[in-house]
Formats: C-alpha cells, structure tokens, sequence
C-alpha cells in the first residue's frame, strides 16, 4: 500500500518559512531516491553511501583517507569507521596500507563500487529530469539564482559563528552544490 502525504497537494506559499521547505524537500527527494535504489537493487547502499561512492569516484586518481572523508562530509571518526567497515563488508571499497606508515589507509572504489557510481548516476539522471518536468528554463535559472542566494546567507551564518572549521566544507558540500 503507498503512503500518502496529506499535505503533499497543499501549494506552498509565504506562510512557511523557508528553513521547513527546504528540510520537507531534502526528506522527500532522500525518500524519493533512496526508493529508486530498492527498486534497482542497489539496496545496500543507503545515500550516505552513495554520496561516498560518488565522493570516491570522483578522486580515483587521488588518495583518498578516512579524514579526507570525514572532513567533506562533516562527519565523526567514529561514524565513518563504521560506514566504511559496512561499504567494505559489502565490497564496494577497500582499503590499502600506505607504504611508510602502517596506520594510514586508502580508501578506493572496487569494481562493484564503480558499477554501482554507474547505476547511480542513471538512476540521479532519471530523478533529476523528473523533477524539473513542467519547469522552465527561466525558472530553473530562478531556482539556482536563490538557492545560490541562501547558500550565501547560509556561508556568511557559519562564517560568523563558533563552526568557522567546517563553514566551507558544509557550505560547499560537493562538486555539484
């Protein structure tokens, strides 16, 4: 049986505040997602995975630690151990020692890994044009305009505040945001 919302056919306007709007669309895009992946059988993977994935692919050409993780996605040792422990039970990464120093580890992509970067992209293709169905290019270029716009406001919010270290890496999140 679907779930339904019964408030996803309510238009939203001005008398919700912005910070709500983006929280219900971020939840309803991960679901939306995180669905697909089921779908196509990628089901071990959660996005938090799938972010790595993608992060990993990305910088094959590169070494890539435990703390160059952590560090872009603002995220605990101790929580990216344990996601990294799970992804490489699962085979989609594997970690090398460095020569020199027996503590350090690479993290790369294996070939599971990379086929599922593949499926994901197609399956981030396909969910991207589905949401902007109906939309202008106008709009679309609004759309980018303002959300450029509360990063900004977001930036110069962490910039002034007491999380100065992670302001960048959370402002900037990724090559694509």
């Amino acid at each position: 049986m679907k779930k339904t919302d019964p408030c996803s056919s309510r238009v939203i306007g001005r008398e919700v505040t912005v910070g709500p709007v983006i929280h219900k669309m971020d939840k309803m895009l991960s679901r939306n997602m995180a669905a697909k992946m089921r779908a196509s059988g990628l089901d071990e993977l959660t996005l938090m995975h799938g972010w790595i994935v993608h992060y990993l692919y990305d910088r094959q050409e590169e070494e890539v630690f435990q703390k160059d993780i952590e560090k872009f996605f603002s995220i605990g040792r101790s929580t990216v151990t344990n996601i990294i422990q799970l992804m490489e039970k699962n085979g989609y990464i594997a970690r090398e020692s460095v020569p020199g120093d027996a503590r350090l580890k690479k993290v790369r992509l294996t070939k599971k890994g990379i086929t599922s970067h593949e499926m994901l992209g197609e399956l981030i293709a396909r969910l991207d044009r589905e949401l902007v169905q109906g939309i202008t290019e106008e709009e679309l270029d609004t759309f980018y305009i303002v959300m450029n716009k509360i990063k900004g406001n977001l930036k110069a919010e962490w910039n002034a505040g007491e999380e100065d270290v992670y302001a960048s890496c959370i402002a900037e999140g990724s090559k694509g945001i």
